[in-house]
């Protein structure tokens, strides 16, 4: 599918596919996992050896320097619509090769940090989607531990989905007379019972100590809520 195309090159030829730049273990994890759901990818790296191992896993891969711009629109990159940046161990490969994904235009790109000031030098060259993992990692993992949190996915500065077990005073009464939304400032918005789906909550739902139930709000909020007892 990937490469150039003279006649018909265009965006919108690359609709379903992304190219991820960098396939170590976070650009890997990410290509395979996109590959997995549907969306073709085309694999840059500059180790042989990497590329290889991704032979035959993803739509295309490629060795290539994804710095030099000459180099990338002749694998047609310049026509994609979304591309990741997954470099981490060269922090200037990793801004170069973002920088040429601006110059192209391309209207989504998420690039992997690896510090503060590298996130911040990618955000000032002009990439939408900066990735810290270490430091999302870290985030997350400290309100787990804090709280009787499951998972935790922060949304916004201040705003969070979490899961977690229904506290006592929620329980075994119907979700309509609880009034969790004005009286906590968080929406319980999915059920989960033991063996069974997610479904969303209705104003008669009730919920037991052995469900999982997914909360958004203020983190603060949901944080607080966890923790009735």
């Amino acid at each position: 599918m990937f490469g150039p195309h003279p006649a018909a090159s265009s965006r919108n030829a690359m609709a379903n596919a992304v190219v991820v730049i960098g396939l170590g273990r976070f650009g890997g994890a990410l290509a395979t996992e996109l590959m997995r759901n549907g969306t073709d990818v085309l694999g840059v790296d500059m180790d042989e050896t990497v590329v290889q191992r991704f032979n035959g896993k993803l739509t295309s891969v490629v060795r290539a320097d994804a710095t030099d711009e000459d180099v990338l629109r002749e694998l047609s990159v310049d026509e994609f619509d979304r591309a990741v940046v997954g470099i981490g161990s060269d922090i200037q490969a990793s801004i170069l090769a973002a920088s040429r994904l601006v110059k192209f235009g391309c209207p989504a790109i998420w690039a992997k940090a690896i510090t503060e000031p590298h996130a911040e030098i990618l955000t000032q060259i002009g990439v939408q989607h900066v990735v810290n993992p270490e430091s999302d990692m870290g985030t997350r993992a400290a309100h787990l531990i804090q709280h009787r949190i499951l998972d935790f996915v922060p949304i916004d500065a201040d705003y969070a989905l979490v899961r977690c077990t229904p506290p006592e005073p929620i329980q075994q009464r119907p979700m309509d007379l609880l009034n969790v939304r004005r009286r906590l400032g968080v929406s319980v918005v999915a059920v989960c019972r033991p063996g069974g789906q997610w479904e969303p909550i209705e104003p008669g739902t009730m919920l037991y100590d052995d469900d999982q139930i997914l909360v958004t709000g203020p983190t603060a909020k949901v944080e607080h809520f966890s923790n009735l007892t």
